[in-house]
């Protein structure tokens, strides 16, 4: 079966909007300091689900969106499934490898790369790791995986509606089934996370109201959020805040003067990869929203120019993606809109840690990652998120595997 676009614009426009997108998740992911990895080691160091459940309402949103999308027919159920990923063991063992490496190195894909466009260095020693855990697992992973996956060892060898939900649970991709699973999938997801959420901040308004803390309008009141904030950046506080305070809140946001929150960043990135699905539609939509090739094809860019062409004789390089295509250009101006949101809020700052080890083990995490996300075939965006809007199931595989890979780093951080 061959795609058929939707939309028939020209190609400048379909790159300008996938520009676009790049450019809104990097700007947001910056301005609510949005990343999987902090959401997730979140749980096991202070008990805290606040972020680790605005993601699942973030797969929840985006399941839901996509999924009516295609049930009432304005997207056609191909291009949800059309290139869904094989699963298969390197899933379940990439993600683990990737959620090990990202929590050592300090950042998922999405913040090590708005992370980095805000000046940190470690960040930029991570992204150069993931460059040459791409060629290590290119060279030495690759030609075994691939193998098991031709064979079928431990691993589906059909991918696309074999592996959509909708196929999987009614043996039909039918409007109804599609709206069917959408609902199976989104609304326990949306629920769960709003749960948590909830479950958080609750514990945190009884923990601040026996120190005697909390104030009245809120969970927290003004003087909970101050003794939150004084616990340090990385702890995930409640969001909820006084009504009389929102209206400046909102000001304070546009202006720059104050991130975004974390559900407000949540809504914002789900109705963009709404946007990436519709405008993708017909062009291979899964394959569009990804941000851990590219790590791969930088590392061929820096190459080219001592004649060094991996894609010509490299496992992997030769069978990987075109090296110009959407998915380059939504990574680049991902890049632009951290960069401009760092920049405009007087953010960006050349930021060393103090402690130089911090680089190294960056370094180290970052190889790591690049290795994790070439096995599990993709990374949190392009496969686990993604994956989700596409009705799939290795989304939840990788969760699982990244979760654990997450919690073995933290452990290990406690004895470092």
């Amino acid at each position: 079966m061959i795609l058929e676009p939707v939309f028939s614009e020209s190609w400048a426009l379909i790159f300008g909007l996938f520009g676009l997108s790049g450019f809104i998740l990097g700007w947001v992911a910056q301005r609510g300091n949005y990343c999987f990895v902090n959401a997730m080691t979140s749980i096991f160091t202070t008990k805290s689900f606040e972020r680790f459940g605005a993601l699942l309402v973030l797969f929840g949103l985006t399941a839901l969106g996509t999924g009516l999308l295609v049930a009432f027919g304005f997207i056609p159920a191909v291009d949800q499934y059309f290139n869904n990923y094989f699963a298969g063991w390197y899933i379940l063992v990439g993600s683990f490898i990737f959620g090990f490496g990202a929590a050592l190195a300090g950042g998922c894909n999405l913040s090590m790369l708005y992370r980095a466009s805000s000046g940190y260095v470690q960040n930029w020693i991570e992204l150069f790791g993931m460059m040459i855990g791409t060629y290590v697992f290119a060279v030495a992973i690759w030609p075994f995986q691939s193998y098991t996956m031709q064979a079928g060892i431990f691993s589906t060898s059909s991918g696309g509606y074999v592996e959509y939900l909708p196929y999987v649970l009614f043996h039909s991709v039918s409007n109804m089934s599609v709206y069917v699973t959408t609902m199976i999938v989104s609304l326990p997801l949306i629920f769960l996370g709003i749960y948590l959420q909830m479950r958080t901040r609750g514990k945190w308004g009884k923990t601040l109201s026996g120190s005697g803390l909390s104030g009245s309008g809120s969970s927290m009141g003004i003087q909970g959020v101050k003794f939150a904030n004084a616990m340090g950046p990385g702890i995930p506080t409640p969001t909820t805040v006084p009504s009389s305070m929102r209206l400046k809140e909102a000001k304070e946001m546009l202006l720059l003067k104050k991130p975004y929150g974390t559900n407000l960043s949540t809504v914002i990135l789900a109705l963009d990869m709404l946007l990436v699905f519709i405008v993708g539609a017909g062009y291979t939509f899964n394959y569009l929203v990804i941000t851990s090739s590219d790590g791969g094809r930088f590392f061929e860019y820096i190459l080219m120019p001592l004649g060094i062409n991996l894609f010509t004789n490299t496992p992997w390089f030769n069978d990987s993606l075109p090296i110009v295509d959407p998915s380059t250009l939504m990574v680049v101006m991902l890049c632009v809109g951290a960069f401009a949101a760092s920049f405009l809020s007087g953010d960006f700052k050349i930021r060393i840690p103090k402690d130089r080890k911090r680089l190294a083990i960056g370094f180290v995490g970052g190889m790591l990652v690049g290795i994790g996300v070439r096995m599990a075939l993709g990374c949190n965006v392009g496969l686990m998120w993604t994956n989700f809007g596409q009705l799939g199931y290795d989304g939840y595989i990788f969760l699982g595997g990244m979760l654990a890979g997450v919690y073995l780093a933290v452990k290990v951080q406690e004895r470092l």
